[in-house]
């Protein structure tokens, strides 16, 4: 009788012995998946007008207290790069957005999962692409033929950014929003870089990354009196063009 209790002890200890070692075992054996090394980015761009959003129905004002109104606001941005860490730069190659009030988000793709010291890109499009067709694009491609149109013609190229709408044009400006303005902002010279290469972020490869972009037209229009300056095709007022595409850098921030 001793002797089967012994026997069977020996049984249970090596049972118990073989069921972990076999634990054990498949455990090692499972397969680790390795860590995401790219996710998606996004921007998310407010397009306002100081403090408010801006829409097609609010009237809006300058910081004289000038009245206006818009009925169109669209602006391209292009040559987006990522600048990592140690200072190499990740180009989105072809990424072209034509950015609108309605839209907020924006997807540009894959990118390597990392730190990174920030982001630079263009308020308007490169020269080889501004003067490409834009009939060879898709109708879903920001580079297509828009209605209203964002384009002029192959030798002038796209028009990088339009506003247009109705201002006050009263020497007070205490009027209506009743007079028609517009800019036409285009041509090579007239693209701008916004740099923040020092706003730093993380992409990881858990969830996707958004990087928050505010652009403001009324510090776009800050040094403009809608009065007397209300009207360029570019071409026809390159001063008035100019003073616009210079404010492109304090109206530009990143959250």
């Amino acid at each position: 009788m001793k002797t089967k209790k012994i026997v069977a002890s020996i049984l249970l200890i090596s049972s118990v012995i073989f069921l972990v070692s076999s634990c054990k075992k498949d455990k090692d054996d499972e397969t680790i998946e390795p860590s995401a090394t790219e996710q998606n980015l996004k921007l998310h761009i407010h397009t306002q007008v100081g403090n408010q959003l801006a829409d097609y129905t609010s009237t809006f004002a300058q910081a004289s207290g000038r009245k206006f109104i818009l009925a169109d606001f669209r602006y391209y941005i292009s040559g987006i790069v990522l600048i990592k860490a140690d200072g190499t730069e990740f180009p989105i190659s072809g990424k072209v957005l034509l950015v609108k009030p309605s839209v907020q988000d924006y997807a540009l793709g894959m990118v390597p999962v990392g730190d990174y010291k920030g982001i630079r890109y263009t308020m308007g499009i490169d020269s080889a692409t501004n003067h490409s067709n834009p009939t060879v694009y898709s109708s879903d491609n920001p580079l297509a033929i828009q209605t209203p149109s964002m384009h002029w013609s192959w030798s002038s190229g796209y028009i990088f950014a339009k506003v247009e709408g109705m201002c006050d044009t009263t020497l007070a400006a205490n009027g209506p929003a009743d007079c028609p303005f517009f800019f036409h902002i285009g041509m090579d010279m007239m693209k701008r870089t916004i740099n923040f290469s020092s706003s730093s972020f993380t992409v990881s490869g858990t969830a996707e990354k958004e990087i928050a972009l505010v652009f403001d037209l009324k510090k776009v229009l800050q040094n403009i009196d809608l009065r007397t300056e209300n009207s360029t095709h570019t071409m026809d007022n390159m001063s008035l063009a100019t003073k616009f595409v210079n404010n492109y850098a304090t109206a530009s921030t990143i959250e």
